[in-house]
């Protein structure tokens, strides 16, 4: 990418706050929303859940208000932002997966309209490409941008996996982490939005500086932690976009969610691309703090960088996102914290 996109504003809501300021707290301090829900897994015991306390709240209006609170966040004191020149990209869960419905996107649509009062510029839209999608989003966005389509690219993600439909599902699966499943996820749920713009020459912030993406053949996803194929060259594309090498990186944020397989092909793809390293290399992941939140993941882990980067909580200025779907996407970011 060239010129790199900047974060210039980002909105978060999600188990452990309402707002960027009360995630970031929370995540940075270890703290967690997890519960006991109202589902039993296959043993009769309560399945663990992050889920925000909305009360009574659910289906496509327990998405609308989580992505109305980060949306107004990232926007509201926005006052030179023009909807009708800033282009809305939401990403959604992917189709096929249990409990997605087309409503959310119309709830999530209607959202908007509540907060900017005016409509976003028609190149807004919503892509159902779970939590692989930010990379694609945010390549989308440069393009817009660079040929001045728009101003600027509201890049958003909101999820959900407390819905009925989307639990019974991962329990008959066993997939969720419970008291007879220790290789399982937590579910959760949660919004992210970044306000992202062409960078100019010593911008201070937070900076996209390359991404890919990759597809795991369907015949390779049931041998995934031994090829790691896709994530690699996914990773090996972001790279070769930003101009780094994988060990001039500082620390990888990722989508990990507690299922063994995942992490094992992780480490396979760092293996595959580091040719040495003298020093730690870290992996970080907000899934600890808020379960696993689909598609809204990698907004979330980008608003939660643009502060932990500028403020020195991470071990240093340039790292790796990687995220993966369960159909066989991969896709990677490169990110850049530019103090000056």
């Amino acid at each position: 990418m060239t010129p790199s996109l900047v974060v210039a504003r980002c909105g978060m809501c999600c188990a452990v706050g309402f707002s960027a300021r009360a995630a970031r707290a929370a995540i940075r301090a270890g703290i967690d929303a997890f519960e006991e829900s109202e589902f039993d897994d296959e043993r009769g015991a309560p399945v663990v859940v992050a889920r925000l306390p909305l009360g009574n709240v659910w289906g496509p209006r327990r998405l609308a208000i989580m992505f109305e609170a980060a949306l107004t966040e990232c926007v509201g004191a926005e006052r030179t932002l023009d909807p009708a020149e800033t282009a809305l990209l939401l990403l959604i869960a992917e189709h096929g997966r249990p409990g997605y419905t087309e409503s959310w996107v119309a709830a999530c649509f209607n959202a908007c309209r509540a907060v900017s009062k005016t409509p976003f510029h028609p190149e807004s839209r919503a892509q159902p490409l779970g939590r692989a999608g930010l990379a694609i989003a945010l390549a989308e966005a440069h393009a817009l941008l660079s040929t001045r389509r728009v101003r600027r690219v509201i890049v958003a993600g909101v999820d959900t996996y407390l819905n009925a439909y989307t639990m019974n599902h991962y329990i008959r699966e066993g997939r969720l982490l419970s008291r007879g499943t220790s290789d399982g996820f937590i579910p959760g749920e949660g919004a992210g939005v970044l306000l992202v713009e062409l960078a100019t020459p010593g911008r201070r912030g937070l900076h996209v500086i390359g991404t890919g993406t990759a597809e795991v053949p369907e015949d390779q996803i049931d041998d995934l932690p031994a090829r790691a194929t896709a994530l690699t060259r996914a990773v090996r594309t972001a790279l070769s976009a930003s101009g780094c090498k994988m060990e001039d990186l500082d620390f990888r944020m990722t989508d990990l969610s507690g299922e063994s397989a995942r992490f094992r092909e992780a480490a396979i793809a760092d293996t595959r691309l580091l040719d040495h390293r003298s020093r730690p290399f870290p992996i970080m992941h907000l899934t600890d703090s808020i379960g696993e939140t689909g598609a809204a993941v990698g907004p979330l882990s980008l608003a939660y960088l643009a502060d932990a980067m500028g403020r020195g909580h991470v071990p240093g200025p340039v790292g790796l996102a990687h995220f993966a779907n369960d159909s066989g996407a991969r896709a990677a970011v490169i990110l850049k914290y530019v103090f000056s």
